[in-house]
């Protein structure tokens, strides 16, 4: 299920970005470093990707500038970059022999697929603090818990004041139910936004994900 038109993703951004080689090496090895657990610091990028660390701390600005990531305060470290978050959020996501947090319900579906791994993501219905447990496979879900997960997306696009991981990530959440969604739209003001359920979330985060670690084809010619 694709998100309602005019909504952009990771996926959009990084399309639009024209990346070069070196700057999608760097994109790539941050999601490598993240995927294992670890936070992506400039000098780990240096010696992963054999480029001298100002022309890393050049393409991680820039990465940041096209909010395809967000960097600390002194700029030595990722401390997001779609799906991850280098720090605890709601959303747990345990792979094998190592925990990640992505920064919204939508990432932590989209991890799985994105890594060709098999996934249990830990987190809770934003309504009423009810534990949600997902098991997810990379092409489809084993197991969840409730029955009746619902995700909710907003609509409404940010203003350019911050990232999305700041501006929207936040408001992508599990509900335990419908009725809990409803409940939470109703005290937070009714925003605009999409239902999901919790297959169409996963499909959409198959969307969004599923080929940001993908090869890139060899020029033509």
């Amino acid at each position: 299920m694709p998100l309602p038109d005019g909504v952009k993703t990771v996926a959009d951004r990084l399309s639009a970005a024209r990346l070069n080689s070196y700057e999608d090496q760097v994109r790539r090895e941050v999601l490598w470093i993240f995927s294992a657990g670890a936070t992506p610091r400039i000098m780990t990028l240096e010696k992963q990707c054999g480029l001298p660390s100002v022309h890393v701390r050049e393409i991680l600005h820039r990465l940041s500038g096209m909010d395809l990531l967000l960097l600390d305060t002194t700029g030595e470290a990722v401390l997001a970059a779609y799906p991850f978050s280098a720090t605890p959020t709601p959303h747990e996501v345990r792979l094998r022999n190592r925990e990640v947090f992505a920064l919204c319900a939508v990432d932590a579906l989209g991890i799985p697929v994105m890594l060709q791994e098999t996934a249990t993501i830990l987190s809770r219905c934003a309504y009423c603090g009810s534990p949600v447990e997902v098991q997810a496979q990379p092409k489809n879900l084993t197991r969840y818990l409730p029955a009746d997960i619902v995700v909710w997306s907003p609509t409404t696009e940010e203003d350019g004041c911050c990232s999305l991981a700041q501006s929207r990530c936040p408001s992508i959440s599990f509900f335990c139910t419908g009725g809990h969604l409803e409940a939470w739209r109703h005290a937070s003001g009714q925003p605009a936004g999409v239902a999901l359920s919790l297959l169409e979330a996963f499909e959409v985060g198959g969307e969004i994900f599923g080929s940001l670690l993908a090869q890139p084809e060899p020029p033509s010619g």
